[in-house]
């Protein structure tokens, strides 16, 4: 009786270290995600940016044709 006890407690240490490892690789790997999807976050931030300025800047410049526009008056 004690042989078998002996092996299924083996046994359980064998899956708890295999199961403690698939655990580990899981946030592993959620992390990973995690971290790419900041990344993207911030990508997308500074692309945002980027096209608020360039409307911006393009606002600018109608507004600055028109001013010429009106002192020389095309």
């Amino acid at each position: 009786m004690s042989k078998r006890l002996e092996n299924d407690q083996k046994l359980v240490k064998e899956v708890s270290k295999y199961k403690d490892w698939s655990l580990t690789v899981y946030h592993w790997l959620m992390r990973a995600l995690l971290i790419k999807k900041i990344q993207f976050e911030k990508e997308m931030f500074k692309l945002r940016c980027l096209w608020t300025q360039l409307n911006f800047i393009e606002g600018l410049i109608e507004f600055m044709k028109g001013l010429i526009a009106r002192k020389f008056n095309f």
